[in-house]
């Protein structure tokens, strides 16, 4: 008797929406920040904007792969639709014959 597969498609939409919110809102940067008056300006030009220069950085590998996931994750979600769609396409095939 075959086990049965059970694919977390609800789970990885779920995650490839997250991505989707991550991928949009990583890069908000200092623009909608404002390091001044959340630590007071001689903060805010020392450590905090060294922190900011030093995120600039790797934001945009993280964003790149954060992308490649999300499309990955479509990719799995597609084939298994596809081999669904296969599956009932060759059971009522069989069912017809």
């Amino acid at each position: 008797m075959a086990s049965q597969i059970v694919i977390p498609g609800d789970e990885l939409e779920e995650a490839r929406s997250t991505l989707g919110f991550v991928h949009d809102f990583i890069d908000i940067g200092h623009h909608t920040f404002d390091f001044d008056a959340m630590f007071g300006r001689d903060l805010s030009k020392g450590a905090a904007q060294n922190f900011e220069n030093k995120w600039e950085d790797g934001k945009n590998r993280l964003k790149k792969q954060v992308k490649e996931i999300q499309d990955a994750i479509g990719n799995i979600l597609d084939s298994f639709e596809k081999t669904d769609q296969d599956a009932v396409s060759n059971l009522d095939d069989g069912s017809n014959g």
